[in-house]
């Protein structure tokens, strides 16, 4: 009895890696996502160039993440994917039969943010000298 639960608990440590890294994974390629939309350069370099930042050293039990960019249109998508590292529990009927891999991604669109702010302001201003012109006689 005392093996079968020292299992469950392996089994459930191994699955609390599996979900933080999941959780990490996700957040952290939505933020590169977000960060390439905000920036004017090209996305794939901006997430190239801040992968290694926003990553850092938190995936303790798991393989340092994939990275891959694809934009479409407006659109920025960020995928990430990696999977726990185990060798504990080798055969034994506890252990998942497949890898335990995961993967995630983050959207984001672009939207200009500076552009359109600059747009409005610009024909807010025209629009204010349009009303002063017709109130002078």
């Amino acid at each position: 009895m005392a093996p079968m639960i020292i299992c469950v608990f392996v089994l459930l440590i191994y699955f609390s890696y599996y979900l933080y890294g999941r959780c990490i994974l996700s957040q952290d390629t939505y933020i590169l996502a977000f960060r390439a939309s905000i920036s004017s350069d090209d996305a794939a370099l901006v997430v190239s160039e801040k992968e290694d930042r926003v990553l850092g050293r938190k995936y303790f039990g798991a393989n340092r993440p994939k990275i891959s960019v694809s934009t479409s249109g407006k659109d920025i998508r960020v995928v990430g994917n990696t999977g726990v590292r185990h060798r504990a529990m080798g055969n034994y009927f506890l252990k998942p039969k497949g890898s335990w891999e995961y993967e995630a991604a983050g959207k984001a669109k672009k939207l200009e943010q500076i552009d359109h702010i600059r747009m409005v302001k610009r024909v807010k201003d025209i629009g204010e000298n349009l009303f002063n012109r017709e109130d002078e006689p």
